[in-house]
């Protein structure tokens, strides 16, 4: 149906202006009601809402304390949403039925353990995956919707973190492999037996069922660069539907009735948005011209494609797009404001290699932070942050690597900080601090450095490495000890992650030749370190030591916890009090440090620099 006359529609699923910290994603087109269902933290925690286009309406359909994470249309009598929730942020989601009624009731619930739901109720009956935290083996579960009661299908030592239902009788599971590859398996849930599929393994992002018997989904299946293919589950035939050379299929969409296709291209740290087909061969017709980053995007019948995109100054924005006569228009550009203050640029590292990253701010700043995404193998895209805008709205420039180890820029790019090159990752970051002062002449005591995750444990490894190069340093969530950390990681969690950084057994000394925690007092910079304090993928215990020995040092420091936390800023309240706590450090630390000229010559200091 004809949704309306432009070829693209802003919609505003909100009453009121809402907070620049408000996120926004997980569009569904429910084909039942004819409205948008959707996830956002506006009231602080993440709730599903619902929006009507019919009446412009919107209402929550989860109370804000459920922090819902992911949800499911289903086909049952009585009940209209498989809900997945996380109230505790531990990342260790229970099941909820949304009834057609409206009544949200559990329905999988074990604090202790993770959950994957395989997206379809059959029958009255739901299977889905279970682990607990001190587990290595999956468990693959039936539970009714009536009964609520767990039968064990089987218990397999393998880490397996996707599940889609095929049949009554057939799933199709994930297994994870290693850090980056996942393999498919066929399980028969009459016999027990799980089954590796001839296919391969490979980097496989999304799956989606075409048929009892094939799928569609992005991956690359050992190759370089991610694809869009399709799998015949019996013959294990793999189609490629589309891919290009030096780029990955970052997200994708199906139309089912048509086979149309929306593709989600990353480009530049960014998304172009292109619309294909099952049967197109390859050809695809771009949709937006100027670089955004796409959170979500879902079909609204065959003509009509709905999307969540943003940029680092315009915060998430949902666009209703017309797909009639495409082809005979060109690319459409979304109207989330591109600042001019952004580039994209590249530097050489220690080894010869280029290393892309993003400038967010005036090329003119006398302040500048490095900011370190997680992964390691992630990528920084240009989207909005909320956290970096303040900076850049404060004076302070964000410079963004997508430093060796991450994603988006091949397989063979992410394994070169695998183990015992781990210093090569940081090598990139000093090389970087260098380029910084040869191109934008910003010297001693005008940079600082800051990231989350694996980001907080570069910037950690940073300040004691190379201690006289940062004005300051921001660590959230960050590892103080890679060593420390395997030993407190879920275990299942800990298998994956040992084949990125290496073992105990085997690395144990260099974990502790390397390790933040060991080299406090090297460090020469105010230090602010938040954390989660609910967090479980990296533990507290790791900021936890870190300030300790900050404090033993007589090191000048902050520690914050944030308040009901897990390792992701998820709530809207969050990012809001990160964000003024980042500011005032910064603030602080200018006032303490001036803004004084020159650069001291470093190790990494290419020959021509110095």
């Amino acid at each position: 149906m004809k949704m309306y006359d432009r070829a693209v529609t802003l919609l505003d699923l909100s009453d009121e202006p809402i907070s620049r910290h408000t996120q926004l994603h997980s569009l569904t087109w429910d084909p039942q009601t004819h409205d948008i269902l959707y996830l956002s933290n506006e009231s602080g925690s993440t709730a599903l809402w619902t929006y009507a286009l019919s009446t412009k309406s919107r209402r929550a359909l989860t109370e804000p304390e459920l922090n819902v994470t992911r949800f499911w249309l289903v086909d049952e009598p009585g009940v209209r949403l498989v809900v997945a929730c996380d109230p505790d942020s531990t990342e260790r989601e229970q099941l909820f039925l949304l009834r057609n009624d409206g009544a949200l009731t559990p329905w999988i619930e074990a604090a202790d353990s993770y959950h994957y739901f395989a997206g379809c109720l059959i029958d009255g009956e739901g299977v889905y995956l279970a682990n607990a935290a001190s587990e290595t083996h999956h468990r693959i579960m039936r539970t009714g919707v009536s009964t609520g009661e767990p039968h064990e299908l089987a218990s397999i030592d393998a880490v397996l973190t996707s599940a889609l239902t095929l049949s009554p009788h057939r799933l199709l599971l994930l297994e994870e492999r290693t850090n980056i590859d996942r393999r498919f398996c066929l399980f028969d849930t009459d016999t027990g037996t799980l089954t590796a599929l001839a296919a391969g393994q490979g980097r496989i992002a999304q799956m989606r069922r075409l048929s009892e018997g094939a799928i569609i989904f992005s991956g690359d299946l050992g190759g370089e660069r991610i694809g869009l293919h399709t799998l015949d589950l019996g013959s294990g035939a793999v189609r490629t539907i589309f891919e290009r050379p030096n780029q990955d299929v970052q997200e994708f969409c199906l139309h089912p009735p048509t086979g149309r296709i929306a593709i989600a291209l990353r480009s530049a740290c960014a998304s172009q948005i292109l619309i294909t087909a099952l049967d197109a061969e390859g050809v695809a017709q771009a949709l937006t011209g100027d670089a955004v980053h796409l959170h979500s995007m879902c079909f609204i019948g065959p003509d009509d494609l709905l999307t969540v995109t943003s940029s680092p100054f315009g915060p998430p924005e949902v666009q209703l797009h017309s797909l009639e006569n495409l082809e005979q228009r060109p690319a459409l550009s979304c109207s989330a404001p591109l600042d001019c203050a952004q580039e994209v640029d590249r530097f050489t590292s220690f080894d010869g290699r280029d290393i892309e990253f993003v400038f967010l701010g005036r090329p003119d700043s006398r302040q500048a932070i490095i900011y370190l995404h997680g992964g390691p193998e992630s990528i920084f895209e240009r989207s909005h942050s909320p956290i970096l805008e303040s900076l850049v709205k404060s004076g302070v420039a964000v410079i963004a690597p997508n430093i060796r180890g991450s994603e988006g820029y091949g397989r063979a790019f992410i394994s070169l900080d695998d183990g015992e090159k781990r210093l090569d990752a940081l090598n990139d970051v000093i090389a970087l601090r260098e380029h910084l002062y040869l191109h934008y002449g910003l010297g001693q005591g005008q940079v600082g450095i800051m990231g989350h995750s694996y980001g907080g444990f570069m910037t950690l490894l940073a300040i004691t490495h190379h201690p006289t190069l940062w004005s300051h340093a921001v660590s959230i969530a960050g590892m103080s000890h890679l060593g420390n950390f395997l030993k407190t990681a879920p275990a299942w969690r800990r298998r994956l992650r040992e084949m990125e950084y290496g073992d105990a057994a085997s690395h144990g000394d260099f974990f502790d030749l390397i390790a933040p925690l060991t080299k406090v007092a090297d460090i020469r910079c105010p230090v602010l370190i938040l954390h989660g304090d609910s967090d479980t993928r990296v533990p507290t215990s790791e900021s936890s030591a870190m300030a300790k020995a900050l404090t033993r040092a007589c090191k000048d420091h902050e520690m914050r916890w944030i308040a009901g936390e897990g390792h992701f800023l998820t709530k809207r309240t969050s990012t809001e009090a990160a964000a003024e706590a980042i500011l005032d450090f910064i603030k602080s630390t200018t006032k303490k440090t001036g803004e004084t000229g020159g650069h001291r010559a470093h190790l990494h200091s290419r020959p021509e620099a110095t």
